[in-house]
């Protein structure tokens, strides 16, 4: 039991400390609900109580979906139990004679409580429907350690007689031999294996800040292996003076008993490191290509520079002028160092 306890949370500060990366969230919750034993009794009925529940936990997700969930809890059980039974047992009194021991339950109620610290292992899948709102989904399983059990009865009366066949007599109402009618408070403690449980959550996620979220939802626990220690004693055992309440969960009445427990819970889950609300999915990096567009035009200038070798006389000739080549441009006497493309324009031609 405490080496499970240590383990825990040398998990829980573990992961605190790593708590850099996306995906790591503490938690805690409390809840309540009906919270059942869960047992039959072979002559009463049984009903669960109300319980309560205590969770402190630590969740890393390794996809912005899917996460596992483990942590520390606390869980109480309560039952009661209502029973109306004749029981004929053979004894031997004080004196030594034979007779038959006979407890008469009428409406007997008995209240059995438990209190198990809680481990769990839990899968956990969150969707964001808006912007501050989710679901959390958490399905799995735990172990729960019983430490703290006990019982008490809480109404009706025992009404206890010796028949003795060999004189044909049923006595009672003689407490200095035993035979009474009880309504004693009797309490006593309970014996309880450890539970293996098979667990399931779901609930909202509102998103209060960038760092926490608030979480509302239901849960459902159910006990997959019996964790009663069967004694198979009476309930109320014959003694000279005031006998011996053993209870029912102790007796033959019962053999089989496995928890079960559903209700509500509240809580917040708080952001470790640079880590988001968990309503907040890592977006991947966008990026952006440069793409030439396809009709582009090219912003360039052709630009050359003419070196005439010998100085152009100007023309004065209408024969000069019919001889020059339309596609050469006349250069201008003086030297021009840059030029842009003009177009070439083919003078008319007059006749003299």
């Amino acid at each position: 039991m405490k080496k499970q306890i240590i383990l825990v949370f040398a998990i829980l500060i573990y992961g605190a400390l790593q708590a850099q990366e996306t995906g790591n969230y503490l938690d805690f919750n409390v809840g309540g609900g009906i919270h059942n034993l869960s047992y039959s009794l072979l002559n009463g009925a049984e009903k669960g109580q109300f319980g309560y529940t205590i969770n402190a936990g630590y969740s890393y997700f390794f996809t912005p979906q899917w996460g596992l969930h483990t942590g520390l809890g606390l869980q109480s059980f309560q039952s009661l139990s209502t029973l109306n039974y004749l029981s004929s047992t053979p004894d031997i009194d004080s004196q030594g004679e034979s007779f038959t021991f006979k407890a008469n339950y009428k409406n007997w109620q008995e209240r059995q409580t438990a209190l198990f610290v809680d481990i769990p292992l839990t899968v956990q899948f969150k969707l964001p429907i808006a912007q501050r709102f989710g679901l959390l989904a958490s399905a799995g399983g735990k172990i729960s350690v019983p430490f703290n059990t006990s019982y008490k009865s809480v109404g009706g009366e025992i009404v206890t007689t010796g028949f003795y066949k060999q004189y044909n007599a049923e006595l009672s109402e003689m407490p200095q031999h035993g035979f009474s009618t009880y309504t004693n408070s009797f309490t006593g403690n309970l014996s309880l294996k450890t539970s293996c449980m098979a667990i399931a959550d779901l609930g909202g996620l509102y998103k209060l800040t960038d760092k926490t979220d608030l979480y509302i939802g239901g849960y459902i626990n159910y006990g997959l292996n019996n964790i009663l220690n069967a004694e198979n004693k009476l309930i109320y055992q014959y003694n000279d003076l005031d006998g011996v309440y053993n209870g029912l969960l102790a007796s033959t009445q019962t053999n089989n008993i496995n928890p079960i427990s559903f209700g509500l819970k509240v809580g917040l889950y708080w952001h470790l490191g640079q880590n988001k609300s968990l309503l907040d999915f890592k977006k991947p990096t966008e990026t952006i290509e440069s793409v030439t567009p396809v009709n582009s035009v090219e912003s360039v200038t052709s630009v050359k520079t003419f070196q005439p070798t010998e100085p152009v006389q100007p023309v004065t000739t209408t024969e000069t002028i019919q001889n020059a080549k339309p596609e050469q441009p006349v250069i201008p006497t003086e030297p021009v160092q840059t030029a842009k493309p003009v177009e070439t324009v083919q003078p008319p031609v007059e006749s003299i």
